[in-house]
């Protein structure tokens, strides 16, 4: 991470003490800042798996980064399953069978998802 200090109308770059650890910045700012919450977004609490859906909604379960453990994944009932991407481990043609064929099997009425 850089950061820019403005002088004179040039901009000197600092270089982040932690830009040469990846996995050390990771952590130390992930225990210093917490979680990063703009003003205009407001956080909400999960819905628990198995809430009625209300009459005349659509409800979107959205999931990702399965990594083909999609075994004993307690998936609630929706309208429409997105899947946003990492649903492999390796990307190889079994994995993408497994996915289809439990996601064949969800209640969900519609499944989509980015094809990478």
């Amino acid at each position: 991470m850089a950061h820019g200090i403005a002088s004179q109308g040039k901009v000197t770059i600092t270089v982040d003490e932690y830009s040469s650890n990846p996995t050390q910045a990771f952590t130390h700012y992930n225990i210093n800042q917490s979680r990063f919450q703009p003003p205009h977004v407001h956080m909400v609490d999960p819905t628990p798996y198995d809430t009625p859906k209300p009459a005349g909604h659509t409800r979107f379960v959205c999931v990702s980064d399965t990594h083909s453990r999609t075994d004993g994944i307690q998936m609630p009932y929706g309208d429409v399953l997105l899947h946003t991407g990492d649903f492999t481990e390796l990307g190889l043609p079994s994995e993408v069978k497994k996915f289809n064929d439990c996601h064949t099997n969800n209640p969900a009425q519609r499944t989509g998802g980015p094809a990478g």
